[in-house]
């Protein structure tokens, strides 16, 4: 192999080149000083630099992505405002028994021509009705005043005054004499009741609305469904047997359809008012313990009863119902009266109730807690004005105190009698 040899031109422009190289560096050197030196020396190690990573980074290989940081758990985002729980919520049911406002009472309180005042009849009571969600008493009269001619069962509607005075709210028209004065006496009894902001319920002067009377009460649905066993031959008389069907009749197939329904419609609590029984009568009947008991297990809740006149016993009934759950229901049998002209010691002892109820919008389930039974008595004396009925708490002393010896003494027999009565089965 030949070795590469140079001609003489080359060498002369080697040469050449390499005089013009030096001669200028020297000249930069005198009019710049040492500084481009410096510079000279920065520019080039940065080239140097620049190449340098070039190489380590060939052109079209991508980069890799930097690793993303391992955090302990994902950045927590701002929590929702919470929805507050639902509440339980109670409510206080009490209730009384029937209001009869014969001749006799009614002209006691008579101060006029047509003008009536209850009030101090049942002035007595001590708040036993008061201060409750629903306030419940049983018409067993109508209240249609002097226009259907007064009786033994259509009296002064001026008597929802004073009942509206002691806390009552409600009452029930289904009794066997709620068409004693035809359909107009019924139509009048309620709209003096709808005057009064009294709710009933029982019957349905419009002959289309036969489903259960609704209190909304703090946003609990209560449903309030009324029965009587049946009507009186006046009533029927004057009704051709009720032809437009506006009580509601004691039928247990009727009465668990009604509750059944209510619930659909949507009652977190029902209460069912059955006018039942026997007159006078202090045991319970069988027949009527079994529909108790049926009436129980269809949803209802709280069962008042009225009709014999006596004060009967009460019970906690365990029933299950249709949602495999077992529930309790109270049912006081008979509240006796509330106001009547008979003086029988049994008729005179009568008794009002306070049930405490809690709903549970979390469980949609309603239970009973504590029942008071407050003993009443229904005094009848010869005051400055004549003979006086008045209506008293019978274990309340400044309530008596208005009361003669022999009535004070009759009042604590009332208290032992209802006692006795109220035992819980």
């Amino acid at each position: 192999m030949k070795k590469p040899r140079f001609s003489l031109g080359s060498i002369v422009m080697l040469l050449a080149t390499l005089f013009v190289v030096i001669g200028m560096a020297a000249f930069l050197t005198l009019i710049a000083g040492d500084g481009v030196y410096e510079r000279t020396r920065a520019v080039f190690g940065l080239l140097a630099d620049q190449t340098e990573e070039a190489t380590a980074t060939p052109t079209g290989v991508p980069t890799a992505s930097p690793m993303p940081e391992i955090t302990e758990g994902p950045t927590p985002s701002p929590s929702p405002t919470a929805t507050p729980a639902l509440e339980p919520k109670r409510l206080t049911i009490a209730a009384a028994g029937t209001i009869y406002a014969p001749k006799t009472v009614r002209e006691s309180v008579q101060e006029g021509m047509d003008h009536y005042d209850f009030m101090t009849t049942f002035e007595g009571l001590s708040g036993a009705l008061e201060n409750a969600d629903l306030s419940i008493v049983t018409l067993e009269t109508l209240a249609a005043g002097r226009e259907k001619g007064y009786g033994n069962y259509n009296t002064t509607p001026q008597i929802l005054d004073a009942l509206r005075a002691v806390g009552v709210n409600f009452v029930s028209l289904a009794t066997e004499r709620a068409l004693d004065k035809g359909y107009d006496g019924l139509d009048i009894t309620a709209s003096e009741l709808t005057s009064r902001s009294i709710g009933f319920a029982g019957v349905y002067p419009d002959g289309t609305n036969t489903g259960a009377a609704m209190a909304n009460i703090d946003g609990v649905q209560v449903a309030v469904l009324a029965y009587t066993y049946g009507l009186s031959d006046e009533g029927r008389e004057r009704t051709r047997d009720d032809s437009r069907g506006v009580v509601a009749m004691m039928d247990s197939q009727r009465v668990v359809r009604d509750i059944t329904q209510a619930r659909v419609d949507g009652a977190n609590i029902v209460v069912v008012l059955p006018h039942w029984g026997t007159k006078n009568r202090a045991q319970t009947p069988d027949t009527v313990q079994t529909m108790a008991r049926e009436m129980a297990q269809a949803g209802a809740d709280v069962i008042l009863g009225t009709h014999p006149n006596v004060a009967q016993g009460v019970e906690r009934l365990q029933t299950v119902r249709s949602d495999g759950l077992t529930y309790e229901t109270v049912v006081c049998y008979s509240l006796g009266c509330l106001l009547t002209d008979a003086r029988d010691s049994e008729n005179t002892a009568g008794m009002a109730v306070r049930l405490e109820m809690t709903y549970d919008p979390a469980t949609r389930r309603a239970s009973p807690g504590t029942l008071e039974i407050v003993p009443l008595y229904i005094a009848r004396q010869r005051e400055d004005s004549g003979i006086v009925y008045r209506v008293v708490d019978a274990e309340n002393e400044q309530a008596i105190q208005s009361l003669t010896i022999t009535e004070q003494a009759a009042a604590a027999q009332a208290v032992e009698r209802v006692k006795n009565a109220t035992q819980e089965e």
